[in-house]
């Protein structure tokens, strides 16, 4: 395969703090791309290129993935950090720069994509170096490069980073409270604007859940606990992302906010009924994707009213496939939790993990236990017969397709 890689630009609004009325969504931006031609005596130059249309970028990815092999289809899969490209460890725990070995890394798994946190941007200046470094380590398939930025709180990368003012600090619940959906359109265009003029490309984010008095904590993550106002902030919010340049989550389906205590730690459950989540979580996640959003990412949280039995919902087809696949006709990403998180490593081998992710529909698998362990296991469990290499076709397809339309892998003409 023979790529280009992309420049993305976007121009940053504010409107945090401010009411408006009710707009027409500008046009997508057109990004600029870099083409071999592009580059005369070291100086680049961007030519603009209209991007695919959904048919086009279907059968560009198909016909990429035919002449992909087994291990560079199981690479583009995996979405790592910077400690699982290179564990050597540093003395404060921050990564700043691509080693050597961490770009040997990213040619020999053939990672789809690379996660970056606050452990790993001290500025912009360097945190655009180190993207445009790991994305020209790259060969064979474009980067994600990804972040989790729900605009503040302890889970947003502005929150702890200075430079990036853009965002405002605002949490998702200040956002519900006080935002139009105009507001929240634009919030999401400066969001995107920030991130992408570093480079980043995907947006591990908004939260999309209702919230609950039963977690306050994660409440302040939510955007409000009526459907109608979370529905409101996501077509908004979703739409300014993506115009802005950048993929979009939605996480945590089925819903996470009214499981009391700490998700990461043990598998919780979440007891509500099938027809409470259609009534609620399922309206709510509907409006996000029609809004959009290119990712969906499932919990770890057992749903034990759908699946019988006390799994994490990634693993259960009947949530991943029956439910969100097929009745609720998502056709893009579907993304595993953080699969180092305690909660899956002190359960279950990192192999296990992400095949039976797999097996349930989970496209992308996210910061698994162990990289080179959850690696050979994808490749094994094809082998063997586990799963059908169809299966992993077109997970892979949905990824590049993706990374297509959104200007992240660009084919030459």
């Amino acid at each position: 395969m023979r790529i280009a890689l992309v420049i993305l630009s976007g121009v940053l609004f504010c409107a945090c703090g401010r009411t408006a009325d009710k707009q027409e969504p500008e046009k997508t931006t057109v990004p600029a791309t870099l083409t071999p031609d592009s580059v005369s005596d070291g100086v680049i130059q961007a030519t603009e290129r209209p991007l695919p249309s959904e048919e086009e970028a279907f059968s560009a990815a198909e016909n990429l993935v035919r002449e992909m092999t087994l291990e560079e289809k199981a690479g583009q899969m995996f979405l790592v950090d910077m400690l699982q490209l290179d564990d050597t460890r540093t003395r404060d725990g921050n990564v700043y720069r691509a080693t050597k070995k961490g770009k040997q890394s990213l040619k020999k798994y053939h990672i789809g994509g690379v996660y970056l946190s606050a452990n790993n941007i001290k500025n912009i200046k360097q945190a655009k170096n180190l993207v445009a470094d790991l994305k020209e380590s790259v060969s064979g398939g474009a980067l994600y490069v990804a972040v989790e930025e729900e605009g503040g709180g302890e889970h947003s990368l502005s929150a702890k980073v200075p430079e990036l003012k853009d965002t405002g600090y605002i949490t998702q619940s200040e956002m519900g409270k006080n935002m139009t959906e105009q507001q929240a359109y634009q919030t999401g265009k400066t969001i995107a604007g920030e991130l992408a003029g570093i480079g980043i490309n995907l947006n591990l984010a908004p939260v999309s859940d209702l919230a609950s008095e039963i977690n306050p904590e994660y409440a302040l993550r939510c955007f409000g606990k009526e459907t109608d106002k979370v529905s409101e902030m996501l077509r908004g919010i979703v739409p300014g992302m993506r115009e802005n340049g950048i993929a979009v989550t939605l996480k945590y389906f089925p819903g996470i906010g009214n499981v009391p205590g700490e998700t990461t730690e043990e598998i919780l459950e979440n007891s509500d009924s099938l027809m409470a989540l259609r009534k609620n979580n399922f309206s709510v996640y509907s409006e996000g994707i029609k809004a959009g959003a290119d990712c969906v990412m499932v919990s770890n949280v057992s749903v034990n009213k759908v699946t019988m039995k006390k799994i994490p919902a990634f693993m259960s087809g009947d949530i991943v496939t029956s439910l969100l696949r097929e009745e609720m006709d998502f056709d893009g990403i579907i993304m595993t939790p953080p699969l180092n998180d305690n909660v899956i490593r002190n359960k279950y081998t990192a192999g296990f993990a992400v095949t039976e992710a797999i097996k349930a529909g989970c496209d992308m698998l996210v910061l698994p236990g162990n990289l080179p362990e959850s690696y050979q296991a994808v490749i094994e469990a094809v082998r063997t017969g586990q799963i059908d290499e169809k299966v992993i076709n077109t997970a892979v397809r949905r990824i590049l397709q993706n990374k297509i339309l959104r200007g992240i892998l660009v084919l030459e003409q």
